[in-house]
């Protein structure tokens, strides 16, 4: 193989590769992708509603503890004990639970929080907070939070953060509200999220570039044989055969490659010995044919044998003409442009006239003609010429390979919609090997033998696609090495079969 092949078939296997591992990868990661943004959803709003439930808890027990330490007139920044007491307690709960918790006016104004709960009064007022102290809570957020209670997510000194708000109320009036902030973390858990599943892509595709790549040799290797195989096949050699292993879709087209070069390889032997025995065929009457007129003309043949001479002309002349219209007809069924022409008849008158037509052969071997009166008259609907060719050409083999004092058996079986036809004759059997062979183009039965020496194996052939045009069926067997035996099958009205369809 040269160098260019070698990089050509590296090419369509990396080519082959290359897609197969493209599209798992686009799969992959497209899967990976909704698994992923899915996951990270759910996280969230796990995340999201933990936190959350959390922080109403406490946000809502502040509320309940301040409604009963405290009345409108103390939401100020003034000090007492009971507000040092509630920034303690803010204090609190805003370590453990990791928040900031802290206490606003009516106007949305920060007046207790956590920062405050160490911090001594400063005659007599709580400590401003310098975190806090710069903090407003909106009009629209406070508006929620009356309402009902404010739940959400918001920006807080620029972080996002989880936002929970409740008003605070003295004798059914508003008189402040409790919040309680927590940074939701969502990039740290996006990117947690993110390296995870990006690890795991990773080490998926690397298992399946590997797979993938096993799994593509797998195919590669026998396309590569059958390329191998038909540059054999493009240079007359039908040997070549793919290896096949399992029982896969690639070893079933293996096995079918191979039974095609096996095909071929059986198709191109009868050709060239067609070739060889039409060759012949044609050579050896036309030379006779040349030779006895030749003679005739230059008076080396007497003229009182001229009439037997021109005789053997003739019937090599016919002989000449049969082998052609064997072979137009071949080619025209082949082709599909052979044309039928169903008519109703009585196909037993038809075997008997055919009968007729061997008589001087059949006396001269002194045959004996079996089951005739036992024939029914029995109507087909077929094409005549067809079926006379057809049974002509089993009753000429019948009488060819009969020996001498022999017998031909006729029989015929019918139903309401078929007939069955059996010809049976004594004399020289058909070996079981070649009993599927028979009917194949070019074959030619036990070719050491001189009984079938003008023949060319086409007229069984033609028999069959003859027969498979009506819609019916020919076999043949033998029972033992004295007797063969050909049995056709037809519809008693047929429906033509065009070859073209038959092939397709």
């Amino acid at each position: 193989m040269s160098v260019k092949e070698t990089l050509k078939g590296k090419y369509l296997r990396n080519n082959i590769f290359a897609k197969f591992f493209i599209l798992f990868a686009a799969i992959f990661l497209i899967v990976l992708s909704i698994l992923g943004t899915t996951l990270t959803v759910l996280v969230n709003a796990y995340t999201q509603n933990e936190n959350t439930r959390l922080l109403k808890e406490n946000t809502q027990t502040i509320a309940q503890s301040v409604e009963t330490s405290l009345t409108a007139s103390d939401m100020n920044n003034s000090y007492s004990l009971e507000k040092e007491m509630i920034c303690n307690s803010l204090y609190i709960i805003s370590n453990y639970i990791d928040a900031d918790l802290f206490i606003c006016d009516v106007e949305g104004n920060i007046i207790l929080c956590k920062e405050k709960a160490p911090a001594s009064a400063f005659y007599g007022y709580m400590p401003e907070c310098a975190y806090h102290s710069q903090f407003k809570v909106g009009d629209v957020l406070l508006k929620n939070v009356y309402e009902g209670g404010y739940v959400g997510k918001g920006s807080v000194s620029g972080k996002l953060s989880y936002i929970v708000g409740y008003p605070i109320y003295n004798n059914n009036e508003i008189i402040g509200s409790v919040f309680a902030t927590s940074q939701t973390n969502v990039d740290t858990l996006t990117v947690a999220v993110f390296r995870m599943f990006l690890g795991s892509a990773l080490a998926c595709l690397a298992i399946a570039f590997v797979c993938i790549w096993q799994l593509t040799k797998h195919f590669v290797k026998p396309l590569r044989q059958m390329s191998d195989a038909t540059k054999q096949f493009a240079v007359g050699d039908f040997s070549y055969r793919v290896k096949v292993s399992g029982n896969d879709e690639l070893a079933k087209l293996g096995t079918a490659f191979n039974e095609m070069a096996g095909a071929l390889d059986t198709l191109e032997s009868s050709r060239r010995s067609f070739v060889s025995n039409v060759s012949h065929e044609l050579r050896t009457p036309m030379t006779s044919i040349g030779g006895f007129i030749d003679g005739i003309l230059d008076g080396t043949i007497p003229r009182d044998k001229t009439d037997y001479y021109l005789k053997i002309v003739s019937d090599e002349i016919r002989r000449l003409s049969r082998l052609v219209v064997a072979m137009l007809n071949m080619s025209k069924i082949e082709s599909g442009s052979f044309e039928m022409k169903p008519a109703k008849y009585d196909i037993t008158d038809q075997i008997i006239h055919i009968l007729l037509t061997f008589e001087q052969r059949i006396d001269e071997k002194n045959i004996e003609i079996q089951g005739l009166e036992n024939l029914p008259c029995t109507y087909i609907t077929a094409d005549s010429d067809m079926i006379y060719q057809v049974i002509y050409n089993i009753f000429d083999n019948a009488v060819k390979f009969t020996n001498e004092g022999g017998y031909i058996r006729v029989d015929m079986m019918q139903t309401n919609d078929f007939i069955e036809v059996h010809i049976k004759n004594s004399g020289i059997g058909i070996k079981s090997d070649e009993l599927s062979k028979v009917f194949e183009r070019f074959y030619k039965v036990d070719k050491s033998r001189s009984l079938d020496a003008k023949g060319a194996g086409l007229g069984l052939y033609i028999v069959k696609m003859m027969v498979e045009m009506h819609g019916g069926s020919i076999w043949a067997r033998s029972d033992d090495e004295k007797s063969a035996e050909f049995i056709f099958r037809l519809p008693k009205t047929c429906q033509p079969i065009n070859k073209k369809e038959t092939k397709k």
